[in-house]
């Protein structure tokens, strides 16, 4: 188990939880040798990460206000009271959905279906417009047996195509296991990438406090609709497992949803303004001197309404399991370390290597379904 350093989340004056130092679980030598190897890679893609920012996310002198203005509509005292408050859809009824479904091919032991899913999704704010088209979710369906579960898969930033995104998030593991499995495209992602967009994801994480607040809420919405869908065809208990971003989205619906079979969020951040921080220190920008739109603490008070940090843990801490990266650098292993301590210190896997190079997937493969079979989902 790791440990975090004084163990109690430090509360600063704005009432935003610090990040605690993870104190990881030794690892052997040839783990260590395979840590290195991604921390470096991890650091390579980071460097050109941070060359894009430079030259396409950094605000000039004329958008730093708007970019300061953008902020208000999450720094109100009642959202900062009762973050819960940006998703009043919780409290309402799911919608009816309208699902158009179309096979696509067999696989064995079922199909996988394509699902296009009309969207009743309202914007927080009427200024910022949702995603453009319709829900996308490839399902892959047991036939004719029917499964023990379903687990809802959401994917990373920058990606969102469903061949790709099936690989990297193990579905023929669940699939082979006894799960039907629904692969979400999340908004702004993939085919919904809209038009203009540099690549995919682009709208999701631009360099705009509402806007970025305005996907999350999106994709909880989306999040929710599917969760009920899935359970009302399937009849058996529903979960989440997501990565990076998708893992944010997992640890998110974890502390907003009662009813959830199982939430397992791999490499998840937790604090959207601490990673933009890490991200914007490391650019020239910033060596040459430059100013920030805002400041550290006013981008994590301005995120706090949707980092999982933010909302109690609505299922049973038996049912969440963590997955982590000993040598991550894209999402430092403090953030994971926070939602344990901040969950009440569940299950939690290491693995050695990083965000870009996880080493042991089998391993990881086999730690997510022993759980599974542990809460008796399988």
């Amino acid at each position: 188990m790791p440990r975090t350093s004084g163990h109690a989340t430090r509360i600063d004056d704005d009432g935003v939880a610090e990040l605690p130092r993870a104190e990881l679980p030794r690892e052997t030598w040839f783990g260590q040798v395979l840590t290195g190897f991604g921390t470096v890679v991890d650091a390579s893609v980071l460097r050109a990460m941070q060359i894009v920012v430079d030259r396409a996310l950094i605000p000039g002198p004329e958008d730093r206000d708007a970019l300061r203005e953008s902020a208000q509509t999450l720094l109100t005292p009642e959202l900062q009271a009762s973050p819960r408050l940006f998703f009043p859809f919780l409290d309402e009824p799911p919608h009816q959905l309208r699902v158009q479904s179309r096979e696509r091919r067999r696989i064995p032991g079922g199909a996988v279906i394509s699902r296009r899913i009309e969207s009743q999704y309202l914007p927080h704010s009427a200024e910022i417009a949702g995603s453009l088209g319709p829900i996308l979710v490839d399902h892959w369906v047991h036939q004719p047996e029917r499964p023990r579960g379903t687990v809802l898969l959401l994917h990373g930033f920058t990606m969102g195509h469903p061949r790709l995104d099936a690989f990297l998030l193990l579905a023929n593991q669940w699939f082979r296991g006894g799960l039907d499995v629904a692969l979400l495209t999340l908004p702004h992602h993939g085919a919904r990438t809209p038009p203009g967009a540099r690549f995919s994801g682009e709208h999701f994480a631009v360099p705009h406090v509402a806007r970025l607040g305005e996907a999350v809420r999106e994709a909880i919405y989306e999040i929710r609709q599917l969760v009920h869908w899935l359970r009302e065809e399937s009849g058996a208990p529903v979960g989440v497992l997501g990565l990076s971003l998708g893992g944010y989205l997992a640890a998110l619906a974890a502390g907003l949803f009662d009813d959830l079979g199982f939430v397992i969020p791999i490499v998840p951040p937790v604090c959207i303004g601490d990673l933009a921080w890490r991200f914007f220190t490391q650019t020239r920008h910033h060596r040459a001197g430059g100013a920030a739109a805002l400041s550290r603490q006013e981008l994590r008070r301005a995120f706090r309404v949707h980092s999982p940090l933010a909302h109690p843990l609505r299922i049973s801490p038996e049912r969440v399991m963590i997955v982590a990266g000993r040598g991550d650098r894209i999402v430092p292993p403090e953030h994971p370390a926070a939602l344990w301590s901040h969950w009440g210190e569940p299950r939690i896997h290491w693995f050695s290597g990083s965000h870009l190079t996880p080493f042991g997937r089998g391993r990881m493969a086999r730690a997510i379904l022993d759980h599974l079979e542990s809460i008796e989902i399988l």
